[in-house]
């Protein structure tokens, strides 16, 4: 949540969210899903190298060229043989080890192999999650993605306007409980635009309010933690691609805490994923 509303904010909102939503929509339509591929293979690599940027802020250099190599090739495979991108997956880490214990002192090869498998893990890892959906129904990812932004929406407005209890403080002065309420919300309103809970809606209202809940708490934990990374890098944003948002990493950082626990509720609880 940065700063009060700015145009820049609402015009990279209105020219992003069509655009994604759209790409997804024609990929579908025509089953393409190469161009999903290449959607979060742009976002991945731009996220890998602000993720990147701020680890070597704290004295951590990762293997940059293999991890952005790694982050499209693994993306990629994802869509088309899960089996071999497993195998990249391991590989990367590997690689990463050799390279972090064959180049650098004990203690800093240790804390590079930690942050660069983490780092692959956290950023093309679980944007990968977002095939399964897709593959099952479009809307199911609509319903994700609409989740996750009306709860940044509502922690934004509400926090901007009404707050004044302070979550964490010492990770971050903008968040309030006053925003959290109000994202979470949203994220519950959101969570009810799903088509299939229309037919019994009643009956599906307990995990409605459920996955909308658990939804909400991730994406906060995603922002949370990415600005801890922040405030230790000694930032204010992870980058500047995206006017009055700041950098792809803290766009999506929520999306990545969320989308696990969204894929494990709609498959393993409700049963909507095969």
């Amino acid at each position: 949540m940065r700063g009060p509303l700015s145009h820049q904010r609402v015009l990279t909102a209105a020219a992003t969210v069509p655009l994604v939503l759209g790409v997804l929509y024609l990929s579908h339509r025509y089953h393409q899903i190469w161009v999903v591929s290449l959607l979060l293979s742009a976002v991945g690599v731009a996220a890998g190298w602000e993720y990147v940027r701020l680890v070597e802020r704290l004295g951590v250099s990762p293997p940059k060229e293999l991890l952005l190599w790694a982050t499209p090739l693994y993306l990629t495979l994802a869509a088309f043989w899960e089996d071999f991108a497993l195998v990249i997956g391991w590989g990367v880490a590997y690689l990463t080890v050799i390279y972090s214990f064959f180049r650098r002192g004990h203690v800093e090869g240790f804390l590079t192999s930690l942050v660069s498998i983490f780092g692959f893990i956290y950023i093309p890892g679980l944007l990968s999650f977002i095939y399964p959906l897709f593959r099952a129904d479009l809307f199911m990812v609509y319903h994700f993605l609409f989740m996750v932004w009306a709860y940044d929406t509502g922690a934004y407005l509400v926090g901007s306007l009404f707050g004044k209890h302070r979550l964490i403080p010492r990770i971050s002065l903008a968040k309030t409980w006053e925003g959290v309420a109000g994202g979470a919300f949203l994220a519950i309103v959101a969570a009810a635009l799903y088509p299939g809970f229309w037919g019994d809606f009643c009956g599906w209202l307990p995990h409605i309010i459920a996955i909308g809940i658990a939804v909400a708490a991730f994406v906060q934990l995603g922002d949370l933690f990415e600005s801890l990374l922040k405030r230790a890098a000694g930032v204010k944003d992870s980058g500047r691609i995206l006017p009055g948002h700041g950098g792809m990493l803290d766009r999506i950082d929520g999306l990545l805490a969320a989308i696990p626990v969204y894929y494990f509720y709609m498959r393993f609880i409700l049963g909507l994923l095969s």
